[in-house]
């Protein structure tokens, strides 16, 4: 007799671009294989969202739209806030108004909107970060009802905060042991599975290296955590004639970070670049800096890695774990330290880089494929859906 698909939820707040985006169509589309899956955001998302680029025909809905469509009230007030607005948005973008907030039980209606979706599923697949807007209330919801939950988590995971909650969680999906290591709870069942390049069969087909480093690269949201004026004022530090540093992304300190540049041509601001055409950057350039102290990867190690190019890092997330017994130069995140280790790959002779070049490409192709760790999380949700048979 052939045994019933495993409804299984994935959840958290998912936009357009990013990261957290890829990774949830990409765990989607694996899990697909054996399961009936589908993506709740708690953000907002739109048709042009990062998570379709594994499947066109994903199942996605928003908790606001469902929220909105059950609620004539709150209807009634997003309308009013849409025409304050004056922004081209769907109208339930707006049904978290303040005035649903504080005069019509807004988090009370989402929670109950939680509950009926939860209801409806074998297993709920969190991807957020630990303090994402509703994840407490998911898993403990969720443990009432009996459903297996599964947590993988984002972002840098602080000490120090009250996550009794998380004992419920049935598995934690860690990027690495050093995030693993933060979670300090009492009862803490979790495996290791990091990224894989989404865009993979693009980047394995770039050249290794086997020149000198002139070419330099940053992607990122153009946010303060980046720290990414760091990068600029020390490449302005070491330049030489040739040398170029490429910034991949858009953000909040756009102006901030061109003004530190002051119009130098060897800067080049590209904005945002869609991940299915980022090849294009990694084959134009000899050495990704990663700049960031708060990441669980981050996904632009792991494309760098396939790239096959060099690596400058600050020893956040999964870097060190990923790169272990590779020459790697890591910075401590100051203009000093990493003006330093600039000058030190400049360095490097030809043989040189294409030895490292070669070793970052083989971790990856013998840890990170896209083959390894789609097998890694069928295996994972595997046993835990096996775990309570006789």
């Amino acid at each position: 007799m052939e045994e019933f698909k495993k409804r299984i939820l994935l959840i958290g707040p998912i936009g357009d671009f990013g990261g957290r985006e890829l990774e949830s169509g990409f765990i989607a589309s694996v899990l697909c294989q054996n399961n009936d899956v589908s993506i709740c955001t708690t953000g907002k998302l739109t048709p042009k969202s990062q998570v379709f680029e594994f499947n066109k025909n994903q199942k996605v809905f928003s908790l606001k739209d469902l929220v909105y469509k059950k609620f004539k009230s709150l209807r009634v007030l997003a309308f009013i806030s849409y025409l304050k607005n004056k922004k081209k948005e769907n109208q339930s973008y707006y049904v978290n108004n303040l005035w649903a907030k504080k005069y019509f039980d807004y988090d009370k209606k989402i929670k109950c909107i939680l509950t009926e979706i939860i209801e409806d599923y074998d297993l709920i697949f969190i991807n957020a970060q630990l303090s994402s807007n509703y994840v407490k209330y998911i898993i403990e919801k969720s443990k009432k009802l009996n459903k297996k939950l599964v947590f993988r988590t984002t972002g840098t995971i602080q000490k120090d905060q009250n996550f009794s909650f998380l004992n419920h969680v049935d598995l934690f999906i860690h990027h690495s042991e050093n995030n693993a290591n933060k979670l300090e709870i009492d009862k803490h069942n979790y495996t290791i599975i990091d990224q894989c390049a989404f865009n993979e069969d693009k980047l394995l087909k770039i050249s290794l290296m086997d020149s000198k480093v002139n070419y330099f690269l940053v992607i990122g949201r153009l946010e303060k955590e980046k720290n990414i004026e760091n990068v600029i004022q020390s490449f302005l530090n070491v330049k030489s004639t040739g040398d170029i540093l490429y910034i991949v992304g858009e953000g909040a300190e756009l102006n901030n970070l061109i003004a530190i540049a002051n119009k130098d041509s060897s800067i080049i601001f590209s904005g945002f670049i869609p991940n299915n055409n980022l090849q294009e950057y990694f084959a134009k350039v000899d050495c990704v800096i990663i700049s960031s102290t708060e990441e669980s990867g981050p996904l632009t190690g792991i494309e760098s890695m396939a790239a096959g190019r060099l690596l400058i890092s600050t020893k956040v997330g999964a870097m060190p774990e990923r790169l272990n017994g590779i020459s790697v130069l890591w910075f401590d995140n100051s203009v000093k330290s990493l003006s330093q280790q600039m000058l030190k790959i400049k360095k490097l002779n030809n043989q040189e880089t294409f030895d490292i070049s070669n070793k970052i490409r083989n971790r990856y192709l013998q840890e990170y494929s896209k083959d390894i760790i789609a097998l890694k999380y069928q295996h994972a949700i595997n046993k835990l859906f096996n775990a309570n048979r006789v």
